[in-house]
């Protein structure tokens, strides 16, 4: 895609203010006003010509052609007005209405119009006319919006989620049939021996990873982390296979979850309860007391998880709680803290950001958002992960070379853009810190900076832009390490229940730890290439799905309190104004500009502050104030801040 004869092709970015930009991979952005969209729509694939060329900004450009809609499924609310029949998208860069048919009222298959107020799920029929609104078709009634539970329902169609199975998904996993665990036992590796645990959230349902631990006779420990087979049950090409494909992934809420497979695989039949024989695949690591792998063996197994713990247990046990596995757990910890020194040698980048966690009531109305608790317990299942991602990584790329492909899924982080590393160092100098880099930039640079501000009040902000700095982790058939962790090889093998690249993984795994290396390698790579941009893909909707509902829940929590004033701390500066964390909430809102008083403060946009005209007073990122809460808009997800002095 790019610039050709005048044409330029790219996806549209609309703006809430109702101009858009056109995102060209290999060329400058086209900036669209309103006038010029067409009947183009947010996130839709287009053509546009360029109409001005601008010397310091953005050359402006007008769409021509639709190329490909990114959606033709949107979600708004149902109006009827001398009887015209309109759905006002949810989506505010969606600003124009669609115009309902009266045949087009009731959805398919359904006796069921919505009353006005409802929420609706509207299919894009006809719009051809940039002066016409468009023409759309109800084809579900999601409900209304002040009722338990829609909110999950709204946020997910409005990013093209799927909250129910189809029929014959249902059908299919209803056939499914326990393991015949004693014949799987003959040709599986029998590890009921071992005395293994899952250790989990408080809240959990499906538990798909357990940790095993022993000390060998020549010092060394025996770690075993043993995962679901979720391949056992979900067969290539099936049905099932298919859906969760396309699903790619789970979808968490702050109460719920859209789940990749049906309950009856995640929470029942792979699921690694306690004092349940269970199939799984298991990698058992010898490693020394320094933290390296010194061997080790990836084999499909049959295991007995002897207790389900909770962190919290974990916690207790390793503060001093007695227990009967206190022993082997203590052990656990301190082989958790060898690997972690391990990483850390090898310059792996530890971000320990504080995470908010919202608390809701039965009818879903937020009544508690705390700062999250990172325990120790949680550390010592990372590391126990980590080592076993990392280990089935380089089991593949070791044996990968030109002549013998062995065609693998990895997670890939590539180093930071070099426009996005001078902003992150730009800022760090604005706040005090000098950091040279010597040659090529390298993951113990930002390990360096992270010990440097360590106890610094901006720590978390720093931590925040550093992570914006970098590039996003994705899935890929081309092994290029992963730059964060500064791991040579790196995989994900821990969560086929929720991840399908886990269970793609699995998949090659038991072909190439019994059969060796398949003939076919072309279309394999091909294959995998197609599971690896699913999976991206499907990542990015399920974590801004996430984000919006967290977001949305934040709102309706803040906007019981308005008039409250709160301690902050500025997260971000724009030109409008100046973003301000919530330090008790970890939530943010806006000081607008107009709301600066005491002085004419002006925009400094090479240092990110505000600075006073007469009083020379600046605000800056990681400066402390106090605010209150002027406004919140649930809606737009918004809340307005004002200063206090």
């Amino acid at each position: 895609m790019g610039k050709k004869a005048g044409k330029v092709t790219g996806t549209l970015s609309i703006t809430n203010r109702g101009f858009g930009f056109l995102i060209v991979p290999d060329g400058l952005d086209l900036f669209i006003p309103s006038s010029n969209l067409y009947i183009a729509m947010d996130g839709d694939k287009v053509q546009a010509e360029i109409t001005e060329e601008a010397k310091e900004k953005n050359p402006v450009g007008k769409i021509v052609k639709i190329i490909e809609r990114s959606s033709k499924e949107y979600v708004g609310a149902f109006r009827l007005k001398n009887g015209r029949a309109t759905v006002v998208p949810e989506n505010e860069r969606q600003d124009r209405p669609f115009v309902i048919p009266k045949n087009k009222i009731t959805p398919p298959g359904s006796s069921k119009k919505p009353r006005a107020g409802e929420m609706v799920l509207v299919k894009l029929e006809q719009w051809d006319d940039p002066k016409k609104d468009p023409q759309g078709s109800i084809i579900e009634v999601i409900g209304d919006p002040n009722q338990p539970g829609v909110d999950v329902k709204i946020v997910a169609k409005s990013n093209g989620l799927s909250t129910e199975f189809p029929k014959k998904v249902v059908q299919q996993t209803a056939n499914l049939a326990s393991a015949n665990i004693e014949a799987e036992a003959k040709r599986r590796e029998d590890l009921r021996r071992l005395k293994c645990f899952t250790i989990d959230p408080e809240s959990a349902k499906d538990f798909d990873d357990a940790v095993s631990l022993e000390q060998l006779k020549d010092g060394t420990y025996e770690l075993g982390v043993h995962i679901a087979d979720v391949s056992h049950y979900v067969r290539p090409g099936s049905i099932l296979d298919k859906e969760a494909f396309e699903r790619g992934t789970s979808v968490y809420f702050v109460n719920s979850v859209i789940p990749m497979l049906p309950e009856k695989i995640s929470n029942n039949l792979c699921s690694l309860r306690p004092n349940e024989d269970r199939l799984a695949f298991s990698v058992m690591m010898r490693i020394d007391s320094r933290g390296n792998v010194k061997d080790y063996r990836i084999v499909e197994s049959v295991i007995r998880s002897q207790r389900r713990y909770t962190y919290e247990e974990v916690e207790d046990i390793i503060s001093g709680t007695q227990d009967p596995n206190a022993k082997i757990l203590n052990t656990m910890m301190m082989l958790s803290l060898v690997l972690r020194h391990r990483r850390e040698e090898m310059g792996s980048i530890d971000f320990d950001m504080t995470q908010p966690v919202i608390s809701l009531d039965k009818n879903g109305i937020p009544y508690e958002v705390r700062p999250h608790e990172r325990l120790d317990a949680h550390r010592l299942v990372e590391e126990f992960m980590l080592v076993a991602n990392l280990t089935v990584a380089r089991f593949v790329a070791e044996k990968n070379t030109d002549k013998q492909p062995w065609p693998f899924i990895y997670r890939v982080h590539e180093r930071p853009k070099e426009e996005d590393l001078r902003e992150f160092l730009a800022l760090l100098k604005n706040l005090g810190i000098s950091y040279r880099i010597s040659g090529d930039l390298q993951p113990e640079d930002y390990r360096k900076i992270l010990d440097v501000i360590e106890n610094m009040d901006f720590k978390e902000f720093v931590e925040k832009v550093a992570l914006r700095s970098m590039t996003k982790a994705v899935y890929s058939t081309v092994n290029q390490g992963h730059f964060g962790l500064a791991f040579d090889a790196y995989t994900h093998f821990t969560s086929p229940i929720r991840r399908y690249p886990d269970l793609e993984v699995h998949r090659l795994l038991k072909q190439y730890t019994t059969s060796g290396r398949p003939r076919k390698t072309k279309a394999l790579a091909d294959s995998l290439q197609k599971v690896c941009d699913q999976s991206s893909q499907r990542e990015r909707v399920a974590v801004a799905a996430e984000r919006e509902y967290t977001r949305l829940k934040s709102m309706q929590f803040l906007s019981k309190k308005i008039g409250n004033t709160y301690d902050g701390v500025i997260s971000g500066v724009t030109s409008f104004g100046i973003f301000v964390e919530l330090t008790h909430y970890l939530i943010d809102g806006l000081v607008h500009v107009s709301e600066m008083s005491g002085d004419f403060f002006t925009f400094d946009k090479e240092n990110y502050q505000f600075v006073g005209k007469k009083s020379g007073k600046t605000y800056r990122i990681g400066d402390r104030l106090k605010v209150k809460i002027k406004s919140v808009s649930i809606e737009e997800q918004r809340a307005d801040f004002t200063m206090v002095k």
